[in-house]
């Protein structure tokens, strides 16, 4: 029971302390900050299920669209759910 608990703590302390590193959008348009947060969301609970997440500034849009595009058959993401990702990935000033 020991060694569950200390697991459980550690991984939560990983995952806390790499949730910073990808950036809170913020938006004064209530409906695009909505969808960006959902893509933030999406991003971190599809992409991250199988590979290390990249900070949104690593690529540009014509990078991340290509990405998406070879990754959304795998990861089994919708137009809809690829365009709200690509949408949060490039909303970062």
């Amino acid at each position: 029971m020991k060694k569950l608990i200390i697991f459980t703590l550690i991984s939560v302390y990983i995952l806390l302390s790499c949730s910073p590193s990808l950036y809170i959008p913020a938006s004064s348009d209530p409906v695009l900050q909505q969808k960006l947060l959902e893509g933030r969301k999406l991003y971190v609970r599809i992409c991250s299920s199988c590979h290390n997440l990249h900070l949104p500034r690593q690529y540009n849009a014509e990078s991340w669209r290509k990405n998406l595009n070879l990754m959304q058959e795998r990861a089994k993401i919708t137009d809809e759910e690829k365009e709200i990702i690509f949408l949060y990935l490039n909303s970062q000033p």
